[in-house]
């Protein structure tokens, strides 16, 4: 495996990555779920609805972080006579 091959992300990792940092929330959809399948039946119902509220605030999210990554230009950094991108007095502009 080559190093590239090694450092690239997989749909995977990714879904992993992901549900281990939503442990938490989906443990608090998942438990009222079947506590309400079993001792209470709308308690079921309410879980769902919060379900349905995270799933609405989970897409506003992802729509609200990639608008913001599309607004922010990317950087670069001007380079002296040389090339010597390390000088002193290098500065950032915007592309």
């Amino acid at each position: 495996m080559t190093t590239q091959q090694q450092n690239e992300r997989t749909r995977t990792d990714a879904a992993v990555a992901w549900t281990v940092g939503h442990a938490g929330e989906l443990a608090g959809i998942t438990v009222p779920a079947v506590a309400g399948v079993l001792v209470w039946p709308w308690l079921a119902t309410v879980s769902g609805m919060v379900a349905l509220w995270w799933a609405v605030n989970e897409v506003r999210d992802h729509r609200t972080r990639v608008e913001l990554q599309n607004k922010v230009a990317p950087r670069q950094i001007e380079t002296g006579p040389q090339g010597n991108a390390g000088s002193a007095d290098e500065r950032e502009v915007r592309a």
